[in-house]
């Protein structure tokens, strides 16, 4: 899969400026902050994508680094893009809320600021969800790049191309003991699937994107792409922007699946006590997991600081 990589002034005359509709039928946000060294290359393969008819609306969460003079440069340069600046930061489900109420797009595609995109994506997406109209969104698989921005491995899925939103809740959701998620945050949802389900939960966090992939399943089909369509940047050329303690990021994690699993069982009371004998065993295998990983950790660095020392 290639993908096309810019930076700076060089990337926006590559492209140049494209005049788009009043309406466009996709709607792109690309929810950001404080990623100005890296924002060229991702913007630059949204203006690539193959697909015609699209806006791109960024939503800058009060970034304090050079993001705005990017995105301000970016938008003068191309008239598909309107930047949207919070006043001060909100955090990322606040921040994607408001951006997608400043579209008009049927379909929100949702992208990241440090992921490049294959020039295919959007076209691909929304093929995938006009061929099975009951589909809430689409998501696909994911390849990581290098330093190099080489890619070096693939993040896939077995899934069909369109399952069941059931399926996917209790064959996939549900058997994860760790609480993690195989729908990323990058994805493609109609906007009358959105306005079903609600908002992104804020009581979540930055983790309230997985329980959006866990309430509109129960509505609605969801479609996968085998394919990785999205190419994340190594953690060295962009780190994280967050750094949560376990002990705070878990028990956001465990409330929000025992209130997936108390919904999606309300009807079936047998059925719902077996998942709440399973749901706490999975927290204390994960429970378990985490300690025993910090320990090693901690074991490790204290190897290599005798070593050092001797």
């Amino acid at each position: 899969m290639d993908f096309t990589l810019g930076n700076g002034l060089t990337t926006i005359k590559q492209y140049g400026a494209k005049v788009s509709s009043d309406k466009s039928s996709v709607s792109v946000i690309l929810v950001t902050y404080n990623r100005a060294d890296v924002l060229d290359a991702t913007i630059g393969s949204i203006l690539s994508q193959t697909a015609a008819d699209f806006e791109v609306i960024i939503a800058d969460d009060a970034s304090p680094d050079l993001t705005e003079e990017v995105c301000q440069r970016w938008a003068k340069s191309d008239s598909r893009i309107r930047y949207h600046r919070q006043t001060q930061n909100i955090g990322m489900p606040q921040n994607l809320n408001l951006g997608i109420l400043a579209s008009s797009g049927d379909y929100v595609a949702i992208l990241h600021d440090d992921d490049v995109y294959s020039a295919v994506l959007l076209e691909k997406w929304r093929a995938c969800l006009d061929k099975h109209p009951n589909a809430a969104f689409v998501f696909n698989s994911y390849c990581a790049l290098d330093m190099q921005a080489k890619p070096v491995k693939v993040y896939c899925e077995h899934l069909p191309e369109c399952m069941s939103g059931r399926v996917l809740i209790e064959e996939v959701f549900f058997k994860r003991w760790l609480f993690d998620s195989p729908v990323w945050g990058t994805v493609m949802m109609r906007r009358s699937a959105f306005d079903h389900a609600g908002s992104f939960d804020e009581r979540y966090s930055y983790w309230a994107d997985v329980d959006m992939w866990m309430r509109l399943p129960e509505d609605f089909d969801v479609c996968y792409i085998d394919e990785p369509l999205i190419a994340l940047a190594s953690k060295e050329a962009s780190p994280h922007q967050f750094a949560d303690s376990f002990s705070h990021v878990q028990p956001l994690l465990e409330r929000m699946f025992w209130e997936a699993r108390m919904r999606h069982y309300h009807a079936r009371p047998i059925r719902r006590f077996g998942e709440a004998i399973r749901h706490w065993s999975f927290v204390a295998a994960a429970r378990a997991w985490h300690f025993a990983c910090a320990v090693n950790s901690k074991v490790r660095s204290m190897s290599r600081s005798d070593s050092t020392c001797l």
